[in-house]
């Protein structure tokens, strides 16, 4: 398993810079260039998924660095990440890099202004309610754990509707969070934004380039 780190340490730059395959054939390789995928998609009356995921990264040594990595979720130092699918399952975008402590990442990765200036309906986890309740386009589940019992049958009905729609991003979000490149890699965190963008990019073409005309 060394090895096949070290293998894709000598080739993260170029798959990095591969960019998001596309049904069409087209690649998605800019904030730009999703902004006109998503314009398309909130025209046509399409919704969007956006769930974040997490790889390990290694222990800083000093522990100003390491409270800045620590994931209280994971119990482990972790580097954040972000997807956006369509709800058929079809990866538009990842990025990814940021501490494990860092709740703001959808800012960071300039996402929110994008989605906002588009105004494309986005699904989203119980993580974003915060963020969510200020957008009326974007689509939170409703309650939480400790209110669970307390929904209207409304209310209920609308949250199981959205896991429905969810399910299929989180088919996606499964199959990079099971890539061997985010379970087994454990590099640094300045190289881990490239691991990300290798690993969506693989997924991507896996999906779409063997269908694409010659």
């Amino acid at each position: 398993m060394r090895t096949v780190g070290d293998s894709l340490d000598l080739l993260l730059a170029e798959l990095a810079a591969i960019a998001y395959c596309q049904p069409d054939g087209t690649f998605i390789s800019t904030l730009e260039e999703l902004r006109q995928w998503l314009v398309e998609m909130a025209q046509a009356g399409e919704a969007v998924c956006v769930d974040g995921l997490a790889t390990r990264v290694q222990r800083p040594r000093s522990w100003a660095n390491q409270k800045v990595l620590y994931d209280a979720k994971r119990h482990t130092h972790t580097a954040q990440g972000l997807a956006i699918s369509t709800v058929h399952g079809d990866l538009l975008w990842l990025d990814g890099g940021w501490p494990g402590s860092c709740h703001e990442h959808i800012e960071l990765a300039g996402l929110g202004g994008v989605l906002d200036e588009v105004e494309v309906a986005s699904l989203l986890d119980r993580g974003f309610r915060g963020l969510a309740k200020a957008r009326q386009h974007w689509h939170a589940p409703i309650g939480d754990r400790r209110t669970k019992d307390r929904l209207t049958d409304a209310q209920r009905a609308f949250n199981r509707l959205q896991a429905g729609l969810r399910a299929l991003v989180e088919q996606a979000i499964a199959h990079l969070a099971n890539a061997w490149s985010l379970r087994r890699w454990r590099g640094l965190l300045y190289r881990v934004r490239d691991v990300y963008r290798a690993a969506g990019a693989l997924v991507c073409l896996g999906r779409w380039l063997h269908r694409v005309p010659t």
